[in-house]
């Protein structure tokens, strides 16, 4: 009898560590991992983050060391990823305080680059993902057989992406730089082996003007973007309304197909027109931790 109870007790610890929330905004600092490598996984952060943010549905943490400043996501529902792959997540930061955008560092990934033209690229696609003949062959599909069409389809739209978009940085004259920029920021997005979207990203310290040294608290922010940020407001338009075209349509089209589950581009959602366009974001505050 003593065994059992040991055992239901050692289960009961570690069911209410498991079922511990987390912080809505991440509230301590952190040391980056050692020997970290922007590349999408989350081997380094041991699969564990600082906050869980309901307002943007992402699992966060921000860390640094002596170089970099670092941003760890993931994205904690498949509609949210399909808001994220249409426009993409800007991360801020604010050195004076001020929940600012205009007077911030910025950096912007994913920018997919997408067909604008009657949904092509949704007829192109193997498994039926967009077009009219495209939805007909969904209905044949169990839900696993669309979820994998749709992660395909997600991991080919991640795999176009070649730059960044940057504002803010007095060192940095260009919105648009390559990936594989000079200046020292790094970004990358994948899909773990769930299909759940992870991205790293790593600004230089220097780039923001800061300092290992520096104990003032600075500001940031992270924005899901969806649509708004390719010029779409809100109150219709030609979104939600085309014939196969590229927001979701009756031919699936590139944003996900309404709430047709694997239709469109981004697959495997059931966004909203007014969910996709609006942006989601909060601010937080961080100090720089010195090892």
């Amino acid at each position: 009898m003593k065994r059992i109870y040991i055992v239901l007790i050692s289960n009961l610890i570690a069911f209410c560590s498991f079922a511990q929330k987390l912080p809505d905004i991440q509230t301590t600092n952190l040391n980056a991992p050692t020997s970290i490598k922007v590349d999408g996984k989350l081997m380094e952060w041991n699969d564990t983050f600082a906050a869980e943010n309901k307002r943007t549905e992402i699992f966060y943490s921000i860390a640094n060391d002596e170089k970099n400043l670092y941003l760890v996501l993931k994205s904690a529902s498949s509609s949210n990823t399909n808001k994220i792959l249409a426009g993409g997540i800007t991360f801020s930061v604010n050195t004076q305080g001020k929940k600012k955008e205009k007077e911030s560092y910025s950096v912007t990934y994913p920018l997919i680059k997408r067909v604008q033209s009657g949904g092509r690229q949704g007829q192109n696609r193997q498994g039926g993902q967009g077009g009219q003949g495209g939805f007909q062959n969904r209905t044949q599909q169990t839900p696993q057989q669309r979820d994998s069409v749709a992660l395909v389809t997600r991991k080919e739209q991640l795999s176009t992406v070649k730059e960044l978009k940057v504002g803010g940085f007095k060192t940095i004259t260009d919105t648009l730089v390559s990936i594989y920029n000079e200046y020292g920021i790094k970004a990358f997005g994948a899909f773990n082996a769930k299909g759940t979207y992870v991205y790293e990203l790593a600004i230089p310290l220097s780039l923001l003007e800061l300092s290992i040294n520096d104990k003032n608290e600075f500001v940031y922010q992270i924005k899901v973007n969806g649509l708004s940020a390719m010029g779409f407001g809100g109150g219709g338009g030609n979104a939600g309304r085309g014939n196969g075209g590229n927001f979701g349509g009756n031919g699936g089209g590139n944003f996900g197909g309404g709430a047709r589950p694997g239709g469109g581009g981004f697959g495997g959602g059931t966004n909203s027109t007014t969910d996709m366009m609006s942006p989601t974001d909060f601010w937080g505050k961080y100090t720089l931790i010195n090892k």
